[in-house]
């Protein structure tokens, strides 16, 4: 049996872009702990579900036994053109950036700063990790990777003290990385975050080329959408809510009807404004709290 206890965030958004419908061909490019993709089975949907995690292939398998129309293909989502979906097309795509509690609380790749473990944080199985890149990075690296991907900024400060720490001894562990920024003098935003969030952001996204990622995704998804079909993507910091705004915007559907990009296809763009989740659901699940949900309804 597989302990599972991750809530998916703003299902109730996302099942409104298809109240009513039945028989869709859904892509839940982030199975994670299966909580979206169950909800479409429960409703009848067909969920082609991709994630390279392990311990999401043994819940997709056990979502299996009763819901024969699941199927999980062990990847990562910016490989879309390389998967053998039987459906070429869908209905609806969505993408959730956030990570399950089940990944959250995975000591072996390191991701929260409440839990002691090695430096990691590479969940992808790349060669580069937390701890490379803390303790062999040159300072103008470190201080390119905490002003770009954590905006922090006395980003080079931090990098300084880090090789100072570094050539005295290693850092290897969370809890000592988050000694090393307590020690830092650096000012962080931590008014509504744990101090180290931005810092703890900013290797996370570096070891697993995360905003690469997303940007290789966005380029090959329009060959997968069916017309009049739903792109949806949660975002949890501005780093990425940017890039999707952004992508939305530039190709959008004109008010002529023609297109932004000059292409034969575009999105008519639902959320002028990201939602966001409900008072409620962030009482409910705090990890809720950051999340931004954009929706494009792509036309071709």
């Amino acid at each position: 049996m597989i302990e599972n206890h991750h809530i998916p965030i703003m299902t109730n958004e996302i099942l409104s872009l298809i109240d009513r419908k039945k028989n869709l061909s859904i892509l839940d490019c982030t199975f994670g702990g299966g909580g979206h993709s169950k909800k479409f089975l429960e409703r009848g949907h067909n969920v082609y579900a991709i994630d390279q995690d392990e311990k999401s292939e043994r819940i997709a398998k056990n979502l299996k036994k009763n819901f024969p129309n699941i199927f999980f293909y062990k990847s990562n989502f910016k490989n879309l053109d390389f998967l053998e979906f039987n459906s070429t097309k869908f209905n609806l795509i969505l993408l959730d950036l956030g990570f399950s509690s089940n990944q959250l609380e995975d000591s072996d790749i390191g991701l929260s700063f409440k839990i002691n473990s090695n430096l990691n944080m590479n969940y992808l199985g790349g060669d580069l990790d937390a701890y490379k890149i803390i303790n062999y990075y040159e300072k103008d690296e470190l201080h390119r990777v905490f002003k770009e991907y954590g905006e922090i900024n006395q980003a080079e400060k931090l990098a300084e003290h880090i090789v100072n720490q570094r050539s005295c001894k290693k850092i290897d562990t969370n809890f000592e990385f988050i000694d090393v920024l307590k020690e830092s003098g650096v000012n962080f935003r931590s008014k509504k975050i744990h101090f180290a969030t931005q810092a703890f952001q900013a290797l996370r996204i570096e070891s697993n080329s995360e905003l690469e990622n997303l940007l290789i995704f966005l380029k090959k998804v329009p060959d997968f959408l069916e017309f009049n079909a739903y792109l949806a993507i949660i975002s949890f910091h501005s780093l990425e809510d940017r890039i999707v705004k952004n992508y939305f915007r530039n190709n959008k559907v004109k008010k002529n009807k023609s297109f932004q990009n000059n292409k034969n296809w575009g999105f008519e763009i639902l959320t002028k404004k990201p939602l966001t989740p409900s008072k409620i659901e962030v009482l409910e699940n705090k990890r809720a709290r950051s999340a931004k949900l954009r929706v494009g309804r792509f036309i071709n």
